[in-house]
């Protein structure tokens, strides 16, 4: 099944969710869960070192709602962001490695992410929070209505979710090629009302995208797929949940600004 992650792709899923030819242990959910959470836990102390490293206070008092802090992109941030693409393009083609290079993709995109949050937050105090509270409350509702099988994953959820993601990647060319020529319409009330209905459509598709995952994982708990790839399966789960942030981040940096 196509699930619009590319980590978690068609092709993953054929040419690995599948049972070995040798005896081996194979994964499970309780395992793919602790997997999960492992790398979550590295993710949020990179992004607790990315925050550290971009963030100062001031001394002047700005009011409520407002950050007291300035915010300077870190040293080595480029280099983190370049690199973490280069470790998630390797994982993709290693699943195998996915136990090393799962935490090290999330280290260092935590720690993109820590210098992000903190830009925002600078700009709206306690958004980031609301942004995290938000992140797993969909991440919960996902989880609840799959275990129920209120929602179940197939091919024509997953065709809809793979075409919306696609649609939202061109529409994100469009607007960063149109920014190009025209800075002053992405500051535009009706760009701010485009940006909030194509953020609420984007985290529409990614608790739907979580959804499939969520029907990935079973499939290869299923078929008895090899042990290692609980690693690799956790690391598919992080990038959807990463998405799903910085999409609700986004959502409330708008909204916030329409004050």
């Amino acid at each position: 099944m196509q699930t619009g992650n590319p980590a978690l792709s068609e092709k993953f899923a054929s040419e690995n969710l599948v049972a070995p030819r040798q005896p081996v242990r194979s994964m499970t959910v309780a395992g793919t869960s602790i997997k999960t959470f492992l790398l979550l836990v590295f993710l949020v102390a990179g992004g607790a070192w990315g925050w550290s490293s971009a963030t100062q206070p001031v001394s002047v008092d700005l009011g409520s709602g407002y950050g007291n802090t300035t915010v300077t992109i870190p040293g080595g941030f480029w280099l983190a962001s370049i690199a973490a693409f280069v470790v998630a393009m390797f994982l993709i083609f290693n699943p195998r490695r996915a136990a090393l290079f799962g935490v090290i993709y999330a280290v260092l995109q935590g720690f993109c992410l820590g210098a992000i949050s903190a830009a925002f937050n600078a700009q709206t105090e306690g958004i980031v929070s609301a942004a995290i509270l938000a992140t797993v409350c969909v991440f919960a509702a996902s989880l609840f209505l799959y275990v129920t099988r209120i929602v179940r994953p197939t091919q024509r959820m997953a065709f809809a979710v793979t075409a919306g993601i696609g649609g939202l990647m061109l529409l994100y060319l469009f607007v960063w090629v149109l920014a190009i020529f025209n800075w002053t319409w992405l500051y535009s009330d009706e760009f701010r009302t485009i940006g909030i209905v194509v953020s609420v459509i984007a985290i529409v598709l990614a608790a739907l995208s979580l959804t499939l995952d969520f029907g990935t994982i079973e499939a290869g708990v299923a078929a008895g797929a090899p042990k290692y790839l609980e690693w690799y399966c956790g690391y598919g789960l992080m990038v959807t949940l990463i998405w799903l942030y910085i999409t609700i981040l986004r959502l409330f940096a708008l909204l916030a600004r329409n004050r």
